[in-house]
């Protein structure tokens, strides 16, 4: 379609040009009658005894026109096939299906802020992603860090057509230990890999793991090889600052820093407990 579209335009273009001089052919101009638009300059180029006589551009105006609403409905359905493809394999929890940032409720002057940041980091996400720089969001439960979590998400998709997974530590941890099964299915290569091929990783409750030195290997595995790759990463925990860098480690909380990333902390009083609704 592409091709014809440009076929067209080429041809069009031609005939709003000036007449090309050909050695051995003659151009006369006239008015054609068109059974669509009416009159227009028509050329007829005479070679030897055959004469070539030019559409009406109108015609051919109307052609280009119709193609490229074509183009356009053909390229929306599949972005729409393609961001629910993307939102699928996202494994957004049915819990925060609907969540999106105009739905968050700032209670307050901090929730706001983090509220902000977030809706930053969706809307520059193309310096994100070549930075490679992710988010911490940590603090108590029940203050919105899963709903601005899925929001980013959702965005990302929706906007950029981002590949997104949001998982949480123990699950993640746990398909990593499922390959040192003599019957595991997947090799344990294979499994990072699922982790670190998508765009953005969210990876909730994190610190809910043991913390075993297994455990923590396993995290450093899968995110430094996103930092390495510059794949950013979100991680949501409800311990504070200083606790996540000691459950999951100093070097990958110094990572998270990097590439324009940063840690939000979530003080404030659950939400949920107030207003008996998730957020």
């Amino acid at each position: 379609m592409r091709e014809r579209l440009q076929h067209l335009q080429d041809r069009l273009n031609r005939l709003n040009a000036p007449v090309e001089a050909i050695a051995g052919t003659e151009v006369t101009v006239s008015t054609a009658e068109c059974p669509e638009n009416g009159p227009f300059e028509q050329r007829c180029r005479t070679f030897r005894y055959v004469q070539t006589y030019s559409e009406c551009p109108r015609c051919l105006e109307t052609t280009i026109t119709e193609i490229k609403l074509q183009m356009q409905r053909s390229q929306r359905r599949k972005k729409q096939a393609l961001v629910q493809a993307l939102l699928k394999n996202a494994h957004i929890p049915p819990r925060f299906e609907h969540a999106c940032f105009e739905s968050y409720q700032p209670v307050n002057a901090q929730a706001r802020q983090c509220l902000a940041i977030c809706q930053r980091y969706a809307e520059h996400w193309p310096t994100r992603r070549a930075q490679g720089g992710g988010l911490v969001l940590c603090g108590r439960p029940g203050t919105g860090k899963n709903h601005l979590a899925v929001s980013m998400a959702k965005s990302l998709i929706q906007t950029h057509q981002a590949s997104v997974l949001l998982t949480d530590a123990l699950q993640m941890i746990r398909a990593v230990k499922n390959t040192w099964s003599k019957t595991a299915e997947k090799t344990e290569t294979r499994v990072i890999q699922d982790y670190v091929r998508p765009d953005l990783l969210i990876l909730d409750e994190v610190g809910v793991q043991f913390g075993t030195e297994a455990e923590k290997i396993i995290l450093f595995d899968i995110l430094n090889a996103r930092y390495e790759q510059l794949k950013p990463s979100v991680l949501i925990s409800n311990l504070a600052p200083a606790e996540m860098a000691d459950c999951i480690g100093e070097r990958v909380m110094d990572r998270m820093q990097e590439g324009g990333g940063g840690t939000l902390a979530f003080t404030w009083d659950s939400y949920r407990q107030r207003k008996g609704q998730c957020v």
